[in-house]
């Protein structure tokens, strides 16, 4: 499902429940909650991209996965456009907790591939839309590996992952 976002702010709140870290791989099912308030100059498009889809495969195929990493079981697809020249829009994504809060998974252990490029640490805001990209519309297919640690558990989890905008001077 595609959905066109235009308001005020930019304040986007995806929360994506992550699927079991030990089954995750088979799973489909991953639930969506989006909250948002964007700026007038704004364009903004999204897709949760499932793992059947043929934009998730193409990405997948780009990337090498290692022992110890999990590739999510689903990605994004983004479309952004503004007409301010000063805005930068960036994607931060939180640490993953379960429902209890009791389990934890720092976001220094998220990766996330954009276009099938090598991986960007989500412990950082990953900046997607330059100010020099005004007027031009991007569009990205994020895929999300979490590097795995000893003290992770399995679960499931919850993070936010939210498009954040600056005006820059």
């Amino acid at each position: 499902m595609i959905l066109t976002l235009l308001s005020y702010r930019l304040a986007f709140i995806l929360i994506l429940t992550l699927p079991n870290l030990v089954f995750g791989a088979g799973t489909t099912s991953v639930d969506v909650r989006i909250q948002a308030d964007i700026h007038s100059s704004m364009h903004m498009e999204w897709e949760k991209l499932s793992v059947n889809d043929q934009r998730y495969q193409d990405m997948k195929a780009k990337i090498t996965i290692k022992d110890g990493w999990l590739l999510l079981p689903y990605g994004l697809y983004v479309e952004l456009q503004t007409n301010d020249k000063d805005r930068m829009v960036s994607l931060r994504i939180s640490d993953f907790v379960t429902g209890n809060k009791q389990n934890k998974i720092n976001n220094k252990s998220v990766y996330v591939s954009i276009n099938g490029e090598s991986l960007q640490p989500a412990s950082k805001d990953l900046a997607l839309l330059y100010p020099e990209d005004r007027a031009l519309l991007k569009k990205y297919i994020l895929l999300f590996l979490v590097k795995t640690m000893p003290n992770h558990r399995s679960g499931k989890y919850s993070a936010n992952f939210k498009f954040i905008t600056n005006t820059l001077p």
